[in-house]
């Protein structure tokens, strides 16, 4: 943020970031957008791909 930046430009300029971001996240497989998420000490990655399919309405049963 530049000192001519007003705060409303930079939330919106925060908010295309964002957006970016979470089209580029969804747009990789679940498996793939779980180990990006995994942090250590949080979630397996195993859990965290079960929520990403549940919140994108796919099956969570293993193949």
């Amino acid at each position: 943020m530049t000192a001519s930046t007003t705060r409303e430009q930079a939330i919106a300029d925060a908010g295309r970031i964002f957006a970016i971001a979470r089209a580029e996240r969804d747009a990789l497989p679940p498996r793939l957008a779980a180990e990006a998420a995994y942090q250590a000490g949080g979630p397996s990655i195993d859990e965290i791909e079960r929520q990403i399919r549940e919140m994108r309405g796919l099956s969570t049963v293993a193949a």
